[in-house]
């Protein structure tokens, strides 16, 4: 008799979208390769979620008087103006669930994305006996303009109470899996590896490079994410301001809805801003490019980017805190100020060795551990 198993998450497994999806896409071919009975139940695709519902909430969250401090409740108000819509969104479809999924105390086992955004739907399961496996993109109370500066530390022990709760956590950074196993919460780092077709696509631009002659500097990631979009303000201010452009070319910006949250007026003589990129153009792009620019000051979890630069032949830089999780990799130098940059573009040769692969993370303690909690 097979094991009933959902997974709730708040993303579709896509690559067209950015590195949230793309991260819960890796970890849903994992897990479906080991649990075929599980179901994914998606915020993104409207599961057991009535489409009329659904658009009156999120008619609610685009209202003028959304943000009115006296509207929600303090735990809502906790959250940062940049996330309290969706978090007001995920919350509310998190109590739809717990009334249409009617096979909520069947369930074997729950996989869950992020539990602190779907704490109702949570806290059911926990009451139920029903093991939950947590997925965490990155502790969310720990990514930089998300929760209001004074409810900081509350929150977080808030998330790490309900963390402490699953059977386990997964997490994208080794950094994460080192503070969450020193707190005494059974966690499973898994770095994030692209899915096959995405990894196919990427060794083509790896052979492709060694045939073509290399320049330019190029940063791509979701600006909607704030530790991305601040780091890439950082980075056009310091090209405009020096005039980087004279040297090293212009800075070429884009990636996943960037048009709708990044702002290059700012920059006009420094920048190539090229908004969201076509498959096609981004991968001519980077069989073209010298290097891959990655820069956050702040931010949790894993840069998604980064591996997929690396199978892709692309050598990256990244300052010390964006290095997170990959900073024993060859192919990523590491700086920690923008002058340490420029010493290092101005070094001819440090581009010049060819990137070893990286490895594929197995599924093989990911299946012990599921083992482990179905017994």
């Amino acid at each position: 008799m097979s094991n009933q198993i959902m997974y709730f998450s708040r993303f579709r497994p896509t690559y067209e979208m950015g590195g949230g999806a793309r991260r819960m896409t890796q970890l849903y071919e994992m897990l479906f390769s080991i649990l075929p009975e599980m179901q994914l139940i998606s915020t993104q695709r409207n599961d057991r979620i009535p489409k009329e519902i659904k658009k009156k909430i999120k008619k609610l969250s685009n209202r003028e008087d959304f943000f009115a401090p006296t509207r929600w409740s303090l735990g809502i108000r906790k959250w940062s103006r940049d996330h309290i819509d969706m978090t007001y969104r995920l919350l509310k479809y998190s109590k739809i669930w717990l009334k249409s999924i009617s096979e909520l105390p069947q369930l074997d086992l729950a996989i869950m994305d992020e539990p602190i955004y779907f704490l109702p739907l949570f806290n059911k399961l926990i009451k139920l006996n029903i093991p939950v496996i947590g997925i965490s993109q990155n502790i969310e109370t720990l990514a930089s303009g998300q929760v209001k500066e004074k409810w900081l530390l509350d929150m977080l022990m808030t998330e790490l109470k309900i963390l402490k709760q699953c059977q386990l956590v997964i997490t994208i950074s080794r950094e994460e899996d080192i503070l969450l196993s020193n707190l005494g919460i059974h966690s499973l780092y898994i770095p994030y590896f692209p899915i096959e077709s995405i990894y196919k696509r990427l060794i083509a631009i790896r052979e492709r490079r060694k045939h073509c002659e290399k320049d330019g500097v190029l940063m791509v990631g979701s600006s909607r994410n704030l530790p991305t979009r601040y780091g890439m303000q950082n980075a056009a201010s310091f090209w405009e301001k020096n005039r980087m452009d004279k040297y090293y070319g212009k800075l070429i910006i884009g990636g996943y809805k960037s048009e709708t949250f990044f702002d290059p007026s700012p920059y006009p003589l420094s920048t190539d801003f090229r908004g969201t990129f076509p498959n096609e153009v981004l991968d001519e792009l980077l069989t073209r490019i010298k290097v891959f620019l990655c820069y956050q000051k702040t931010g949790a979890g894993g840069l998604t980017r980064i591996n997929e630069m690396l199978i892709a032949g692309v050598p990256v830089l990244a300052n010390t805190h964006a290095a997170r999780s990959y900073y024993n990799l060859k192919g990523l130098t590491e700086f920690r100020e923008f002058d340490d940059l420029e010493k290092i573009l101005n070094n001819p040769h440090i581009f010049d060795n060819e990137i070893p692969l990286p490895q594929q993370p197995s599924s093989g303690h990911l299946e012990r551990e599921i083992n482990r909690i179905l017994k």
